[in-house]
């Protein structure tokens, strides 16, 4: 058996029909011009291949299926790169065919129809190639049918001298003994200037001994070679070009005939895609693409260095979103390039800096002695933030929470990396230092966290949600002036969650609008059914989060509850954070006005836990403030008295009520009776409860 019917005989399919057609090409081996292809390169072809390039099995194992094409095909695509792209789809398991066009070694134009089929050789994927003449797939075509043989050879002369392409001629001892206009232009020289010198004077030595060796065999072999090199002008400037060069001989001499351009545009043009697709636009920062590739490098210099460690610093700002929302996103844009800025201008030298996206950063550290340099890189960084960024003549303050995660400790694979630094940054956000490494108790909190995001999505449609209510006392009279609204889930398990331990979560799946209209809509219902049986004045207290008060069609949900329950406007009362006040101003000013002006009540949350802002108060269309129950638990105190006979007396000089939140005994009852006409709410009036344990006796009133 020849090498060729051994070739052929090792390659296999598990695909039926693949297995039929080697089964018929295996029993007539030389049927057909076939050839088999490994790597992008032939590793075996048959006679009849052979022949129809006109060339030696020497000359055609090892060689490419574009050394026997032109630089571009017919249809202006890049010979190399369109091979290349037909052979991965061959090598992904599809059978590709497409019209080629090929030049035998003899420079003959050979149009093909080519049809390329996946195999495997040895375990190994190949390629088995079938060349079909293009002119009715019969027979070779006519060496005369490009026409240039009955040309006159002054007009082939006059043709290549005029050629927008620099080209040049040289002898068997590569001296140069013609060369075109576009030569001279491209590189700078007379014709004079070039004639019978080595055509070394315009190339660049930039290739390996490697290289320099493939090119010669190439040539000597083949007779052709086609690739990217290095030229150099006149004046000593450089520039890439494509260079295609081939081996002739006529009349017993040998001939290098040398065409190239210069893509210099081209580089360029390439360079700057790539940076837009490995850059960052608005910081110049590495982007996500980038990160993994120097992740994965900082991952292998480990792998060879064994004993050394590495870090990737996670990183998300605090306060960002709200400067977003409060200045819009052109400051919110300044704000990230001044923190990549100070990243890039602080940090240590080994680190690289990328930006994944919105305000999230991270830092790939290299080579770290041990946890103790990451930490104070760490420390670092946070203290980066200590100062304002100033834009404007604004100084807006932000912090930042640090996941970390080691490698190769906790993983050596970049995705994961990133994971499980993401995860740690998650609970740094919620820890006092805001800096955490990685560590498996934050993995089982992040399944916990998607276990019940999962729950939360049916909790609604099975009906585990419920509300219970607390009484609102007039603190004058004792009686009872409203009930709040208080979300509550009864999870699958039987465990019962106050609404402050899952709306973050309900906001995080998309469900907070849709079970905030819920809650409206059932709270309103019940005080109206109270109002007619018990207290015909009794308010329904509503908590509206930030992100419903910011929904175009909020106003409409309020109206909708209200026409569906009956409840009189005025007798609904709406209680806000002050945190909605922050997030989007101009829009909830907006909402709240609408809202006013159809009589319903707004009241401000929790009033003094956050960072208030007086002067929003005055200009906003509120009617109540309820001061935070923090306030209560210090009225023994007497700063914590003080406080809240401030706030006390800011609602009356605001000419708004107060309610006080946390009651518990009678003695904060009475304190807080003397400061002033006003509100209380806490278990000494009452626990909340739902609304089916509610009997008369808990509107009556409360001594």
């Amino acid at each position: 058996m020849d090498h060729w019917s051994c070739l052929l005989s090792k390659l296999t399919s598990d695909r039926p029909s693949l297995s039929q057609r080697l089964q018929a090409w295996q029993l007539e081996p030389n049927s057909l011009p076939l050839a088999i292809i490994q790597g992008y390169h032939f590793i075996g072809a048959n006679p009849l291949t052979l022949s129809y390039f006109q060339t030696q099995a020497d000359n055609f194992v090892n060689a490419t299926p574009y050394d026997f094409s032109p630089r571009i095909q017919s249809s202006g695509r890049n010979s190399i790169e369109y091979a290349q792209q037909m052979m991965r789809h061959a090598l992904e398991g599809d059978v590709t065919e497409f019209n080629w066009l090929h030049l035998s070694q003899q420079g003959t134009e050979l149009p093909t129809r080519i049809s390329l089929f996946p195999f495997e050789l040895e375990g190994s994927p190949a390629i088995l190639a079938l060349f079909e003449p293009s002119n009715r797939r019969s027979r070779n075509r006519e060496s005369a049918i490009n026409g240039f043989d009955t040309l006159p050879k002054e007009l082939l002369s006059i043709t290549l001298e005029d050629s927008a392409e620099a080209a040049y001629i040289t002898d068997a001892e590569h001296k140069i003994i013609a060369v075109n206009k576009a030569m001279c232009r491209i590189c700078g020289y007379s014709a004079d200037q070039l004639l019978h010198k080595n055509a070394e004077v315009i190339d660049l030595r930039r290739h390996t001994a490697a290289e320099e060796q493939e090119h010669n065999n190439a040539l000597e072999e083949r007779g052709n070679w086609q690739g990217e090199v290095w030229k150099q002008r006149s004046d000593g400037t450089e520039f890439p070009a494509w260079k295609s060069c081939r081996k002739i001989i006529a009349d017993g001499r040998v001939y290098y005939v040398t065409i190239f351009s210069d893509i210099s545009t081209k580089k360029k043009l390439e360079a700057k895609l790539t940076e837009q697709a490995m850059y960052d636009t608005l910081t110049g920062l590495p982007n996500r693409h980038h990160l993994k590739l120097l992740l994965n490098q900082a991952l292998q210099e480990i792998k060879e260095t064994p004993g050394k460690m590495g870090a990737l610093m996670f990183l998300d700002l605090n306060g960002f979103k709200n400067i977003n929302d409060c200045f819009g996103h052109a400051t919110g844009d300044k704000v990230l390039q001044l923190v990549s800025a100070r990243l890039e201008a602080s940090c240590i030298e080994k680190a690289d800096i990328a930006r994944l996206g919105g305000d999230e950063f991270t830092l790939v550290l290299r080579d770290c002695s041990g946890h103790q340099e990451i930490e104070d890189t760490s420390q670092q960084i946070m203290s980066l933030f200590e100062a304002p960024f100033e834009i404007d003549d604004q100084k807006l303050y932000l912090g930042t929470s640090i996941g970390i995660a080691l490698f190769p400790e906790h993983s050596s694979e970049a995705n994961k990396l990133l994971s499980l630094a993401d995860t740690a940054m998650y609970s740094a956000k919620q820890s006092p230092e805001h800096v955490l490494f990685y560590n498996n108790s934050m993995h089982e909190e992040a399944e916990q966290k998607l276990t019940i995001l999962s729950e939360l999505r049916h909790a609604h449609n099975l009906k585990q949600f419920s509300l219970a209510y607390q009484v609102i006392v007039n603190l004058e009279c004792n009686s009872v002036i409203g009930a709040e609204a208080l979300l509550r889930w009864q999870k699958p398990d039987g465990e019962i969650l106050n609404a402050t331990d899952f709306v973050p979560l309900l906001e995080e799946a998309g469900l907070l609008i849709t079970i905030g209209q819920w809650v409206l809509k059932q709270a309103c219902l019940q005080v109206a059914k109270w109002r007619t049986q018990h207290a015909p004045d009794l308010k329904a207290c509503v908590n509206v989060s930030p992100m419903q008060l910011e929904h175009p069609d909020f106003v409409q949900q309020v109206t909708d509850a209200l026409t569906y329950s009956q409840l009189p406007a005025d007798a609904l009362v709406l209680e806000i954070t002050e945190l909605a006040l922050l997030r989007q101003p101009q829009r909830v000013k907006k909402t709240l006005t609408i809202l006013k002006s159809k009589g319903i009540s707004i009241a401000i949350d929790d009033f003094g836990a956050g960072l208030s802002s007086l002067s929003k108060l005055g200009s906003l269309p509120i009617d109540s403030l309820k001061i935070d129950a923090g306030f209560a638990r210090r009225l023994s105190e007497p700063q914590g008295k003080q406080l809240c006979q401030a706030m006390i007396q800011l609602a009356q000089a605001l000419d708004i009520s107060f309610v006080v939140e946390g009651i518990e005994t009678k003695q904060q009852k009475e304190i807080l009776k003397n400061m002033g006409k006003g509100f209380g709410q806490g278990y000494f009036f009452g626990h909340p409860k739902e609304a089916a344990r509610f009997t008369p006796e808990n509107f009556s009133t409360y001594d």
